[in-house]
């Protein structure tokens, strides 16, 4: 639309009146979204509030500015493309009727669209992002190749994904709880490998890259630096724990829900681990190698010596359990 319009450093009465065919026909894809027809309520209060107004005296201008408006503060793209969908048939409203060709749309019924299966976990396509959605708990992927960030509860939607049919995860979550959607390659879409059962969390993503450096020896302190910064880049934030006691020299990363402890190794030898199965409804946690010491406690300090550490892992299951360090010379 901004195309037909041309240079023109102001849109006129006269210039959406030439483009009312247009405006119609993207008004008309809008209202026939999930988005616009679950906010139905919500656009019938643009237009009391338009209308409510006595002193505009061109309702058609004075909606295209509002619109407009609306779109320029959006804080995303993801909001922009929502902020078009719910707005632009304010505009249509107060353009004059015109005849159209009916469109016609051919649906291939007989076989659902599915992109084609790629060769990477859902979590290792996710880290490709470098970003995380503020409020989301978790992310799935479509059958099309989109992940989808949710701020709805992580065994909501584990629940949804167990169940999700052609249909996908939006009509087992719900609209109202997506926050964020993202295509690794439009031009080479990928499914990946575990895409129908996956249900991706901060958890799983600091535990992912804290793998990453054992698998590659990164050296402590240089790992700590390297976590710090991915941390930061998707979003979340990295400090220096001053709550824990002077020997205890720990970094504490922060991504979504997740918190992670990095403390600095203490001579391995001088530590063996007795390992109990966490309690019924505790609190999920996490481990990567035993120098690293990570956590989603929130209070590290009434636990002075207890890890967590993940006793086994499969594809799409993973067990808990407490650890406790002991002192070596303690056989009890």
């Amino acid at each position: 639309m901004f195309d037909a319009f041309g240079d023109a450093q102001e849109v006129t009465r006269e210039m959406l009146l030439e483009q009312a065919e247009l405006i119609h026909t993207i008004s008309d894809k809008c209202q026939s979204t999930g988005l616009f027809l679950d906010s139905q309520a919500r656009f019938n209060q643009f237009v009391q509030e338009i209308e409510a107004d006595d002193k505009v005296e061109d309702r058609l201008l004075h909606a295209w500015c509002w619109v407009i408006d609306r779109i320029v503060k959006a804080p995303t793209s993801f909001h922009m493309d929502g902020a078009v969908i719910l707005t632009m048939p304010l505009v249509a409203k107060y353009l004059p009727p015109v005849e159209r060709e009916p469109e016609t749309i051919v649906v291939n019924l007989d076989e659902d669209y599915k992109a084609p299966v790629g060769n990477q976990t859902l979590c290792e396509l996710i880290m490709e992002r470098r970003h995380w959605p503020q409020g989301a708990t978790c992310a799935t992927q479509e059958a099309d190749g989109g992940v989808l960030y949710w701020d709805a509860p992580v065994d909501v939607v584990e629940e949804g994904r167990k169940v999700a049919g052609k249909h996908g995860m939006m009509a087992e979550v719900g609209l109202k709880h997506q926050v964020d959607a993202w295509y690794a390659d439009m031009d080479d879409i990928r499914l990946a490998t575990d895409w129908n059962s996956s249900v991706i969390t901060p958890h799983c993503l600091l535990l992912a890259y804290l793998d990453v450096l054992q698998k590659n020896k990164v050296p402590f302190d240089e790992g700590v630096r390297l976590a710090a910064e991915w941390v930061t880049q998707l979003g979340g934030e990295s400090r220096e724990d001053t709550e824990e006691e002077p020997e205890a020299e720990a970094t504490v990363l922060s991504l979504g829900r997740a918190t992670a402890h990095c403390f600095k190794p203490y001579r391995r030898n001088n530590m063996r681990y007795q390992v109990f199965k966490t309690k019924e409804g505790g609190q999920p946690v996490f481990t990567a190698p035993w120098y690293w010491l990570a956590s989603t406690i929130a209070n590290w300090s009434s636990l002075k010596w207890d890890v967590c550490r993940i006793v086994d892992s499969k594809v799409n299951e993973t067990r808990f359990c407490w650890a406790k360090a002991l002192p070596a010379e303690k056989n009890n």
